[in-house]
């Protein structure tokens, strides 16, 4: 597994490395981050833990680059995970803002890259707000990064499709996507740097039809999409819909990573049916 960041983007890096050794598919696999601008003491802890440490260098040459920060390198290395770390034959990229609540959801990631198709997880559910209320904000926002980084035609083609969530995916070492993602990818940051690591993988799917295995939504879950609700007596975080499936991975997008807490509806135990404020950062985390 890898995952990546700078020094501000720690202490959620810490939760998702945390959590994962927290279960038992976790504790088995080799850790690897991209250290994109880390202190020497969140290196030394990373280090405990047997991570390995690659600092990127930037892979892509486009405009505005000078302006980013390290940390972006992040997105732009993640074509070129296989170099970065040889000698494996999968790879999984967790996203710093993701925790693991339950193992199976990286069995299933790494299961579908075997067959050497893409392992990704569509943001498509029945609970999610952009197919109820959202949609015209969640089109007018992916609709743009589009177009910035392709043509309107891209745009008005493909945010019909679920997008695919680039911040938790698998692959094989041997699989031609990494190539075709980087070639897209270098061609959409000469015109943008929005979404463009994401947009550039959607293409290479939808437009350009390499194979990919779309995973339930519970495998990589925004949580802006949809508060999960909060099963009192299983102790987890849920689907808020019926029959209230445990999540896998919660993955903190965009705003949801700086709040204390969401209003959670309770299910069970003796809140039932209340919403209440509860955070949802990795329950397991401790101060460094």
């Amino acid at each position: 597994m890898i995952t990546g960041g700078d020094a501000g983007y720690f202490e959620l890096m810490r939760d998702c490395i945390g959590s994962l050794r927290a279960t038992p598919e976790g504790r088995s696999l080799a850790l690897g981050i991209l250290d994109c601008g880390l202190t020497e003491a969140q290196r030394d802890w990373c280090r405990s833990g047997d991570a390995t440490l690659v600092v990127p260098g930037w892979d892509f040459d486009f405009p505005g680059r000078d302006r980013l920060k390290d940390g972006y390198k992040a997105l732009t290395a993640r074509p070129f995970l296989p170099r970065y770390f040889p000698g494996f034959d999968l790879y999984l990229w967790i996203d710093g803002d993701c925790w693991v609540q339950q193992g199976d959801a990286v069995v299933l990631f790494l299961a579908a890259a075997r067959t050497g198709k893409l392992a990704v997880a569509p943001e498509i559910h029945r609970s999610m707000r952009h197919y109820h209320h959202a949609w015209k904000e969640f089109a007018t926002v992916n609709g743009a990064a589009y177009a910035a980084c392709f043509d309107n035609e891209t745009a008005e083609r493909l945010i019909r499709y679920p997008l695919i969530n680039a911040g938790v995916f698998a692959l094989a070492a041997d699989a031609p996507h990494w190539q075709g993602w980087a070639g897209l990818l270098d061609e959409a940051l000469q015109r943008s740097t929005d979404m463009t690591d994401q947009i550039a993988l959607n293409v290479l799917v939808y437009d350009k039809g390499f194979p990919y295995e779309p995973l339930p939504s519970r495998c990589n879950w925004p949580v802006h999409h949809a508060t999960p609700a909060w099963d009192a007596e299983r102790g987890l975080f849920v689907e808020p819909a019926m029959p209230h499936e445990p999540l896998g991975i919660l993955h903190l997008t965009i705003y949801t990573k700086k709040l204390a807490a969401l209003d959670v509806r309770e299910l069970g135990g003796d809140h039932a049916g209340e919403v209440r404020g509860r955070s949802l950062r990795w329950p397991g985390r401790t101060a460094i």
